[in-house]
């Protein structure tokens, strides 16, 4: 009972990944919900159920072709990375804005290790500056790095982090950006700057990776439970720089929520002009039915 549990949580967890599926579970919870608040309104029950199976019908189709139509306005208005890739857009984007929400929480997850690791990076060098500032002599002999070195670069090391990040998603950026990029790139290139900079990943944020990378090497081949995917490729996921929040993602998460409220908005109607070609009538039509048969009869 418990293996056929666990199997059964595992290809659900599975299908999380699924475009289709996804969409579906949205489309028809925002479906079910509106077909609650009918409940109890004077609406027959056969009524509700014809309109509540409609909204999730139309919220599932066009709940998914808004997400799409969405992804490809936004593409289309602002290709580009979002300048604020830290602001509210970006982080709402970075969850909702991908073709999944599974992706949206991986995401999410290495966006908040690369902070993280900034942070450790921002502790690390201010510490090691004290210290070449401090004792030349002996940061020298310590580190094998010349403090005049470390003092030159260590500004630069702050935002190279980005610049990494950005050469992988060198075609989302603006002209400006990428001329940004070109200037930090040539600082890439010097030695000394090199130095500097694998000096303080030492010290502070390849350790997170390497611990990764540990886990990522001790668990690959073994599976979740119930399922195909690989623990170990999921640690090296993590490991993966974020990606540039656009306008795509922006446009992709605006489309699912619009497309849904429209898809569950329609579905309702239609279900209604279902109902009433069907004969289905309400407690209220009943009434004014039984009323104009009064009236007629009085005359």
């Amino acid at each position: 009972m418990t293996d056929t549990k666990t199997k059964l949580a595992g290809k659900f967890m599975a299908l999380q990944s699924n475009d289709l599926f996804q969409e579906s579970l949205e489309g028809i919870g925002a479906g079910a919900m509106a077909g609650m608040g009918m409940l109890g309104t004077g609406i027959p029950i056969e009524q509700v159920a014809l309109q509540t199976a409609s909204a999730m019908g139309f919220g599932v189709g066009i709940g998914l072709l808004g997400k799409n139509i969405g992804a490809r306005i936004g593409k289309a208005l602002h290709p580009q990375a979002l300048k604020n890739q830290d602001g509210v857009l970006a982080t709402l984007g970075r969850t909702g804005g991908q073709k999944t929400l599974v992706s949206g929480a991986a995401e999410t997850m290495r966006y908040g290790k690369g902070q993280i690791k900034q942070e450790l990076r921002t502790q690390t060098t201010k510490e090691l500056l004290n210290e070449a500032l401090q004792s030349p002599q002996n940061f020298a002999s310590k580190y094998g790095v010349d403090p005049e070195t470390f003092k030159q670069y260590h500004k630069a090391v702050g935002v190279s982090g980005q610049v990494r990040a950005g050469l992988e998603t060198l075609e989302n950026l603006s002209p400006e950006q990428r001329q940004q990029l070109g200037s930090s790139a040539k600082e890439l290139m010097n030695q000394g700057f090199n130095q500097v900079e694998n000096l303080i990943n030492v010290h502070a944020a390849a350790r997170m990776d390497a611990n990764l990378a540990k886990m990522a090497l001790s668990q690959k081949g073994k599976t979740f439970p119930g399922t195909n995917m690989d623990i170990g490729e999921s640690f090296e996921h993590l490991l993966k720089d974020p990606t540039a929040i656009t306008g795509e993602h922006v446009g992709r998460l605006a489309g699912r929520f619009i497309g849904d409220e429209i898809g569950v908005a329609t579905g309702v109607g239609v279900g209604g002009m279902l109902a009433g070609a069907m004969g289905i009538k309400t407690d209220k039509d009943k009434e004014i039915e039984k009323l104009k048969n009064q009236l007629s009869y009085g005359y």
